[in-house]
């Protein structure tokens, strides 16, 4: 009897730790995504800051990042406070998800549809709390 609840046990902790490492289909589509490219001339950076929910960029909490139909951005993102990350689903755009003194994670993409778009923080309930802002293609 003891060697059975031994072996479901070990069973069980083998799904556990499977389960802990195995990344999820959007996990591996962000790192090819998040893969490094020179910037060019042609494309737009932007830096943003992530915190206890809000993002910043050049002081302002919650910028709108404005940009226009074609363009390449880049969106460089670093945490000051917390876990966190930036996330545009209408264009399959997302960083790594990254803790304060982590350094910095972006990713890049290429605008192709008009209007307004909202980036946000995809870690627990950030989203919820605030952590949101606008992207803008004109």
């Amino acid at each position: 009897m003891k060697k059975i609840q031994i072996i479901i046990s070990l069973f069980a902790l083998m799904i556990f730790v499977a389960g802990c490492s195995t990344q999820t289909q959007s996990e591996q589509t962000n790192n090819v995504e998040s893969m490094p490219v020179e910037p060019s001339s042609e494309m737009k950076t932007f830096v943003l800051t992530g915190g206890d929910y809000w993002f910043e960029m050049n002081g302002q909490k919650a910028p709108e990042i404005r940009v226009k139909i074609g363009d390449k951005i880049r969106v460089e993102f670093t945490s000051t406070q917390g876990f966190h990350d930036f996330v545009v689903d209408e264009f399959n755009a997302a960083t790594q998800k990254v803790r304060e003194n982590e350094g910095m994670t972006f990713v890049e993409f290429t605008v192709d549809k008009t209007g307004t778009f909202e980036y946000y923080c995809s870690v627990g309930q950030h989203r919820a709390n605030g952590m949101v802002g606008n992207l803008i293609v004109e």
